[in-house]
């Protein structure tokens, strides 16, 4: 069924430059007349309608306007009310002249459907994404019919996955609704869209192949039912599928083969009992492997990981410990990567749990060993040799052994393990020949981040340690939309900044719902703090809890005869005989008196009962007359006459009728 247009108007598109809010989202940008057009057209249908249903009810006839049909939300959300539609759709409508030589190369021209970001654009042009303008077959300076349309709300679409990537992809539902709810406003049959996937280096591309109830639907604030299939017909499951994932189990060893640049990935089920998890990995052969772990599948590399062993090749073999107090709550899987350096190596990898580190080998600095009165030092080896036998052993071992000139360490002379010790020439590291390729690529090779190409790391490790915390491009698991996104830019309010949260989790926690108990629309970051006040509440509810009989205190009311809490009848106590309370008064009159005519002299008080708190609040300054404070002291010194009359007398007194403003 086509969609009739309720206003049209021809502009020149232009395309939009590609931003975060722009580079995959439908909404396009209109100009400031557009929409004063689009309101002038309808007010001018609204008055035809009305005028028209006037004169058929005086012929007694059917009006032309029926009421709005309630169930149907296109119907109902334009009406007669004095408000526009939510949300607005157009249609984009190609309207150049084209040469009939030219036909063929503009064929694949067609209509498509996107939403309004804002009425800014330059006068006469819209501003259209740039692939909505492929999918549409539009250059810029092309003329387009921009048509007000109103199509149905969407119930079901069917769309295929154009990118076989897609099976890898375990949470690609939670991905698909967290796409289409910021970034789409309309769906129609036979339109491709792209989807960003945090980790990957270029985006999923999916196409509508069904719609119902119309081939062009609203998905805006809609329960959309989606199938996906992969472009041979089979349902892509919600799960991961990719067979090239292993599983690592505690106790049985798992052969892998990497060459350089490839890597092997494990998934790892850590039980919430455990405390601790070593990942060992021993290369055969003479090869080498770096070792990483994350949370996420896709966020598990040389540069994006949670943890990681970069040891060198002689340093076999690799261990990488987990642990239980770095793994967030309700998380239990990790994901393994076995990643090749250089030649095709053979690995074995095992997996402990709760296992006891011993103390790791290190080498030991020259230090001077005390040296006994018989004994001298030997300047070859550094050993202490008896005196009596001391220019024998040092011509031996000046003839048999070698001393390194950058560390203590004593080879064999001419020995392979002499010939291959190295050094590096920038910092103190040391091991064999073979790890100096690794050593100068992950410490002192420069490296740049995809988020700011200009800003060089002087190594690996920096640069790891940038993906890992500050980085936009950082994959996390958004708390909101549980989607593994790239958490954005760095956060610039001082809530997002208190609650750690970086520029998409502060985004995806502004959307508002209804809360289930007050109905009050809250953020969703703000949820729990606002079931919290529900809860505190009831809690209050259930306790019986009477609160003071001061306005200006929410405390709970103590045992004493004027009603107050104990902070609040604090500065009014005394300790001199008054069975009939006649001095309590006395003081409450000279407070309440005082805060009317003085203040109490607070910066920080807020009591509009108090010259102080007036100055704060609104910088009144004047204060009451004697008279006129005295006045304001009748009706609270008569609600506590009954503690004058008898020493019960607190026991027949209205507290809540009493409207008593101290300071506090």
């Amino acid at each position: 069924m086509e969609l009739s247009a309720e206003f049209s108007r021809v502009l020149r598109c232009k395309a939009v430059s590609q931003t975060s809010d722009t580079i995959y989202s439908d909404k396009v940008y209109l100009p400031s007349s557009f929409l004063s057009s689009l309101l002038d057209s309808r007010n001018r249908t609204n008055n035809q309608n009305s005028a028209h249903n006037q004169f058929m009810a005086a012929h007694h006839r059917q009006p032309l306007h029926t009421p709005p049909d309630t169930n149907n939300a296109s119907d109902y959300a334009f009406g007669d009310s004095d408000q526009l539609p939510s949300p607005l759709i157009f249609r984009l409508v190609q309207r150049s002249a084209v040469p009939p030589s030219e036909k063929a190369k503009h064929a694949d021209r067609k209509a498509v459907y996107c939403g309004v970001r804002e009425f800014s654009s330059e006068e006469g042009h819209v501003g259209v994404p740039e692939w909505l303008m492929r999918d549409a077959g539009l250059v810029a300076g092309d003329s387009v019919a921009v048509e007000f349309v109103r199509p149905e709300k969407g119930l079901f679409a069917q769309l295929q996955a154009l990118d076989g990537a897609a099976k890898q992809i375990g949470d690609l539902r939670a991905l698909l609704e967290a796409h289409m709810r910021s970034k789409l406003t309309a769906l129609a049959v036979g339109e491709t869209f792209q989807v960003p996937v945090g980790g990957m280096n270029r985006p999923l591309s999916f196409s509508v192949v069904a719609l119902e109830p119309m081939n062009v639907v609203d998905i805006v604030d809609t329960d959309l039912s989606v199938d996906i299939v992969h472009a041979d017909g089979s349902v892509i499951n919600s799960q991961m599928d990719d067979d090239s994932i292993g599983e690592l189990v505690p106790g049985v060893a798992h052969n892998v083969e990497v060459t350089g640049g490839q890597s092997r990935i494990f998934q790892l089920h850590i039980p919430a009992q455990i405390k601790s998890t070593d990942v060992v990995v021993t290369c055969q052969s003479g090869g080498d492997v770096s070792v990483c772990a994350s949370r996420l599948v896709r966020n598990v590399s040389i540069l994006d990981n949670t943890w990681f062993d970069y040891s060198l090749p002689s340093q076999q073999p690799k261990r990488l410990r987990i642990e239980h107090n770095e793994l967030p709550s309700g998380s239990n899987n990790v994901y393994v990567s076995i990643i090749g350096f250089a030649a095709a190596t053979r690995a074995t990898v095992e997996v402990h749990f709760d296992a006891h580190r011993k103390a790791e080998s290190t080498v030991l600095a020259e230090t001077a060993l005390e040296v006994g009165s018989n004994e001298s030092v030997c300047t070859n080896c550094g050993s202490n040799v008896p005196k009596d036998r001391f220019i024998m052993h040092q011509t031996v071992c000046e003839r048999h052994n070698s001393k390194c000139q950058h560390c203590p360490r004593v080879f064999k002379r001419g020995s392979v393990e002499f010939e291959q010790h190295w050094h590096c020439n920038i910092c103190t590291e040391a091991g064999d020949v073979d790890d100096r390729d690794k050593h100068i690529y992950f410490s002192h090779t420069p490296h740049a981040c995809s988020c700011n190409p200009v800003h060089m790391y002087a190594s690996v490790i920096e640069l790891t340690a940038h993906r890992r915390t500050e980085c936009p491009e950082r994959l996390i698991e958004c708390q909101y939309c549980h989607t593994n996104v790239a958490q954005g830019s760095l956060p610039t309010t001082a809530e997002a900044i208190l609650r750690g949260q970086h520029e998409h989790e502060w985004s995806c926690g502004s959307r508002s719902i209804s809360c289930v108990k007050c109905k009050a629309y809250v953020p969703i970051r703000q949820v729990k703090t606002h079931m919290q006040l529900h809860e505190m509440k009831e809690q209050r509810a259930r306790a019986n809890i009477v609160p003071c009989v001061n306005r200006e205190c929410a405390r709970e009311r103590g045992d004493n005869p004027l009603g107050l809490c104990a902070i609040c009848f604090g500065p009014l106590y005394s300790g001199q005989h008054d069975p009939d309370n006649q001095r309590l008064l006395k003081r409450l009159a000279r407070t309440m008196h005082s805060q009317l005519t003085s203040g109490c002299g607070s910066k920080q008080c807020k009591n509009l009962h108090c010259v102080s708190g007036r100055a704060n609040v609104s910088n009144d300054v004047v204060p009451l007359t004697q008279t006129a404070a005295a006045a304001m002291l009748i009706p609270v010194l008569k609600a506590y006459a009954p503690l004058a009359t008898a020493t019960n007398g607190y026991l027949i007194i209205d507290y809540s009728g009493i409207d008593l403003h101290l300071c506090i």
